[in-house]
């Protein structure tokens, strides 16, 4: 539960005021925020300023986080702190710019009083609040708003303002824990830390995200998307700009290996990426201060019994981390090894690449990838494997695609299903689709709408 950097916890509250002033104006403005002295501000537009003008600590630290730091000194404690906070509005526009600022200050006021306690979870409507860096690490901070007499709130402004009252309110925020240091050395049996992930000790993955791109069907026509998911879904054989996973954490840039869990048939299989040798696959790895990117393709070689095979990825559940080289001193001497970060889940979902009149009210689906559903769905089960909607409607999946009927769904080929429409459906009717796969789900996909 710590923060590295204390400027992360002012973005996430300048997050926290724009997103929720903005959706409570009924998205009838946009709120501009700065953490500037009061004196500093640059007139702009509905700006809320905040400024940090005083921190002190909280408590005295006596625990190290990682238990096998030994002995503990205070230099590995993490450092309980309570940030304050001076809150301004300032408006540059308008022909009443002070009462605009009051009506921001009000709804600052509401925003803080209505979000007392912070933590990663909260988003305002589709914008998450938390900074990424403050994501995965358990941070929950409390914000209270300081009552202050009224001429104590006036005293203040001859030392920034030379007397140029602005109104104002103050606030603070607890239970923010600085990081501590790294130790360089411990015991020796942390040497021995098998799938163990050391805390504060090597790679840490807090957030996991990718794109999908979609079209979208409207009144003037088609238009393309893009959507941000997070956690990540990688739609297999989609574009080249939706193959990405984008891994965040801490100590990630001196990666030694990716390593992958992925569904093969009824089981799971784990193994380590050779990005050189999958290249012509379309693989590919770029990393940056605490971020990887990792591009995906369909297919990629592993080894079996130490010589490399292919495999197709399958629509599921996986899982990714990254395992990092470190040096530390075991009697005295360097001992190289590896530190393995946690797991981050994911999934590998379906990609359709288009639907088809076969003939009659039959539909066709094709979907992109090069895995094999003949192969990778169960016996006589299938309606357990995949499942196929269409504007919320759900139909019966068969075991073979002979003689379907109305309502009825079945897999047609490597990577095709089959699907008789409903005898009340129109075909001619705009139809959200989704197909799910082991409960991965398509991309939005519509069909129909001619």
């Amino acid at each position: 539960m710590a923060v590295t950097q204390l400027s992360q916890v002012t973005t996430t509250l300048e997050t926290l005021l724009a997103a929720n002033i903005e959706r409570r104006m009924g998205g009838a403005l946009t709120v501009n925020t700065s953490s500037v002295s009061p004196l500093d501000v640059s007139p702009t537009t509905n700006l809320v300023n905040i400024f940090l003008y005083h921190l002190h600590p909280e408590g005295k630290p006596d625990v190290a986080e990682e238990p096998a730091v030994n002995p503990p000194r205070p230099a590995f404690f993490s450092k309980p702190l309570t940030l304050h906070y001076h809150l301004t509005t300032h408006q540059s526009s308008g022909n009443l710019p002070h009462l605009s600022e009051q009506d921001l200050l009000g709804h600052a006021l509401a925003t803080l009083l209505d979000h007392s306690e912070l933590d990663e979870d909260l988003a305002i409507g589709s914008v998450p609040v938390f900074e990424d860096a403050l994501v995965g690490a358990d941070n929950c901070f409390e914000i209270e708003v300081v009552v202050k007499a009224g001429s104590e709130a006036l005293n203040v402004w001859p030392a920034y303002d030379g007397g140029s009252v602005r109104p104002s309110l103050y606030f603070r925020v607890k239970n923010v824990r600085l990081q501590p240091e790294m130790p360089q050395e411990l015991s020796g049996p942390i040497l021995t830390i098998g799938d163990a992930t050391l805390p504060n000790m090597g790679p840490r993955l807090y957030r996991i995200s990718s794109t999908i791109t979609a079209t979208l069907p409207g009144a003037g026509g088609t238009a393309q998307r893009q959507f941000t998911r997070t956690p990540a879904e990688l739609f297999l054989g989609a574009g080249p700009d939706d193959r990405t996973l984008v891994l965040r954490g801490t100590s990630i840039a001196r990666f030694v290996d990716i390593e992958l869990t992925v569904p093969v048939g009824d089981a799971m299989e784990t193994f380590r990426v050779d990005f050189e040798a999958n290249a012509a696959n379309g693989w590919a790895i770029d990393d940056e201060r605490g971020e990887v990117r990792v591009t995906i393709g369909a297919v990629v070689d592993r080894p079996v019994a130490g010589v490399m095979q292919p495999l197709s990825l399958e629509p599921g559940d996986a899982q990714i981390r990254v395992l990092t080289s470190e040096t530390m001193m075991q009697d005295g001497e360097p001992v190289p090894f590896e530190i393995p970060s946690n797991r981050l889940p994911f999934t590998l979902n379906p990609h359709v690449a288009q639907a088809t009149l076969v003939s009659g009210r039959r539909f066709r689906l094709d979907l992109d990838g090069d895995f094999d559903l003949e192969t990778m769905a169960p016996p006589d089960t299938h309606a357990s494997f995949l499942r196929l909607a269409l504007s919320g409607a759900i139909y019966n999946v068969r075991d073979t695609a002979a003689s379907l009927e109305a309502g009825e769904a079945a897999i047609a080929g490597p990577r095709r299903v089959d699907y008789v429409l409903f005898d009340d459906a129109d075909e001619n009717a705009l139809a959200y689709l989704q197909l799910w796969i082991r409960n991965a789900v398509s991309q939005p996909f519509w069909v129909g709408g001619a």
